[in-house]
Order: C-alpha cells, then structure tokens, then sequence
C-alpha cells in the first residue's frame, strides 16, 4: 500500500545532471511526483523538508563525497519506512555486490531502459506499471 497521500513521491539523487533529469522527467510523466538532488546533503534536506514524505528514494550507488549507501543508512535512521532502490553504472563494488545478494530488487543497474525503472519504481510502490512500449535506454 502507498502511504496516506494519494500520489507517490520519488526522490531521485544522482550527480550525473542528465541522467537525474530524464529519471525526473520519465516518473513526472507517469504521475509520479519527483524531486531530484544533485548529492546526499541536499537529499536529505528535501526529505526532511516533506517530514519524511517521500515513498521511494532512487539513489546513485557511487556519488563524490557521501554515497548513496551512507545516505540510505541517514534515511532509514530517520525515517523508517522509506523505501530505497539503488542505481549504479559500477557493477564491480563491495557495496553492489552485498546489496544485489541481500536484496538483489534493490539495484538497477546503468545503462537502464525505461521499462525496467518504471517496473521498479511501481514494484516499490506497489502499483502496477503503466508503461507503453518501445522504452529507451537512460
């Protein structure tokens, strides 16, 4: 079930500015409101600014400074309930390889279509996708 408010929230924190926007623009035209971030302190402040409603966040696994695996653990401390899904380009870490063995549905791996995030996306959400055909890879 989604939380109380009737349309999902998604925060999208990814230091690549182009792939932050088109994941934005993908979800905002499926009626998933979405909030980008460029690093982990100005997600945090966003999810912290909506006291925490915020359904799913899509973090960058690999981000300079404090990574999506350290904002994960800021965001669950403070708020519990959130959902995490993990995307990353870097498919040979410690980290990857940990959280694609203890929840292999949390990673997305880069380059990924269209398709496969929404299928995600509504996965953690628990709403059925609403996807045409013919994605493009992001």
């Amino acid at each position: 079930m989604l939380k109380s408010h009737a349309h999902p929230a998604v925060l999208v924190v990814e230091d690549q500015e182009p792939v932050r926007r088109l994941i934005v623009k993908l979800l905002s035209r499926h009626g998933i409101k979405a909030f980008d971030a460029a690093d982990a302190a100005q997600g945090l402040s966003i999810v912290r600014q909506r006291a925490g409603r915020i359904d799913l966040a899509i973090l960058d696994l690999v981000m300079p400074g404090v990574s999506g695996l350290d904002l994960a653990t800021d965001l669950i401390r403070e708020y519990p309930g959130i959902k995490i899904l993990y995307i990353s380009g870097f498919v040979e870490s410690i980290a990857m390889d940990v959280i694609a063995r203890r929840s292999p549905q949390a990673v997305l791996l880069k380059p990924f279509t269209e398709r496969a995030l929404l299928e995600r996306v509504h996965q953690f959400l628990e709403m059925p996708p609403e996807i045409g055909p013919g994605a493009q890879p992001v």
